[in-house]
């Protein structure tokens, strides 16, 4: 009886683990991205991430202290801004290279992953633009392919293994000089995943995100962001049961940017408040440069 029990326990960790590695997550904006772009070019993004997640919560109640989840991913994204019609558009592609470690199944291999992730592709384009009084209106819609690395039988993965969509607004204004309000609302849908930890069928419900956030322009090189973040949704089932693991996350954000000749850097540091059923983010940070060619 309890070998059984102790052999559930692990299993429901194991479950846990690998729904985190391959969860639906939400899109964020940088700061300043909903303004459009100007003209005809090309562009490229290279960031680091480095992430920490702590504590585990199983709705709303903390019910482990003993994880030891990390990940590291360097990202790239390629893009392209143009007009259509004399409206402001864009179409990227981004993917990374990820390192993640979990340590918290005892007793449990294949903990760690390592590898190519999935591939995002965009288009977005902005109906409304007035430059004069700085307001912007940007619609976005995103395809994710499932070429990150997967191995049915691991507890955790780079991959998702799935298909996915998603589909955001955006609007951002001058409030007063020097500083700027963006928010923006996205749905992320995902298909099922037939490989699950084996040949199991693990299915989501789709995934909401708000965001919003205050930017403050020191003058043409610096500027200094807040961003708050609300995500909900995206509930899982295995085998058509439900594991009762619905996502409720409220994070924040922290930007310091400056433009430069050479290109644009970008400082971020951020954290999660309330994660009701994961483990909680400890630590987020990340270092981007962007650049036109």
């Amino acid at each position: 009886m309890l070998i059984n029990y102790l052999n559930k326990f692990k299993l429901l960790y194991v479950i846990t683990l690998a729904m985190i590695s391959n969860i639906t997550f939400a899109i964020d904006l940088q700061p300043g991205e909903i303004k459009a772009p100007a003209g005809t070019f090309n562009a490229a993004q290279m960031s680091y991430v480095y992430v920490e997640k702590g504590d585990k919560y199983t709705h709303g109640s903390k019910t482990s202290s003993t994880s030891n989840i990390n990940q590291n991913a360097f990202l790239l994204r390629l893009s392209h801004a143009f007009e259509i019609n004399q409206i402001p558009a864009i179409v990227y592609a981004a993917s990374s290279i990820n390192h993640l470690e979990n340590r918290d199944v005892p007793n449990a291999a294949n903990t760690n992953s390592n590898g190519i992730g999935d591939t995002t592709l965009v288009f977005a384009l902005w109906p409304y633009v007035d430059r004069a009084k700085e307001e912007y209106v940007g619609l976005a819609t995103y395809l994710t392919l499932p070429t990150g690395e997967y191995d049915k039988n691991s507890a955790v993965n780079i991959g998702s293994n799935v298909y996915q969509t998603a589909f955001q607004a955006g609007y951002q204004r001058k409030l007063i000089d020097n500083v700027n309000w963006m928010s923006a609302l996205d749905v992320v849908l995902a298909g099922d995943n037939k490989q699950f930890l084996g040949n199991n069928k693990l299915e989501k419900d789709p995934l909401y995100n708000f965001q919003t956030g205050l930017q403050y322009v020191f003058n043409p090189t610096y500027s200094a962001s807040v961003g708050y973040f609300y995500t909900v949704g995206g509930e899982s089932t295995v085998n058509s049961i439900d594991q009762g693991n619905i996502n409720k996350i409220h994070r924040y954000q922290l930007t310091g940017q400056g433009i430069y000749n050479f290109g644009r850097l970008m400082l971020q540091y951020g954290s999660e408040f309330v994660n009701e059923n994961s483990y909680i983010e400890d630590h987020r940070l990340i270092a981007r440069y962007a650049f036109k060619f």
